[in-house]
């Protein structure tokens, strides 16, 4: 069962995940591709999750205009 997790790139590049609370700073970009506890989300719950995630950006980024966000699969076993 494939799990999604949520990237936003700001304006100056720098990743973060969005774990369903907060957005977390990613290290190296690489990092994206790691499962992380609580940043998984399944695919029906991606729409909602990305709303969330948008107004976190509108929060933290209060001038970021159009958000970069992508999803990333993450292989999981059942």
């Amino acid at each position: 069962m494939p799990k999604y997790n949520i990237i936003y790139t700001s304006s100056n590049d720098t990743p973060y995940l969005w774990n369903g609370t907060l957005l977390f700073e990613l290290e190296k970009e690489e990092q994206e591709v790691l499962y992380f506890s609580g940043g998984a989300f399944k695919k029906e719950e991606l729409k909602e999750a990305i709303e969330e995630c948008k107004a976190a950006i509108a929060e933290m980024f209060p001038t970021e205009n159009n958000p970069k966000i992508k999803t990333v699969e993450i292989t999981v076993s059942d």
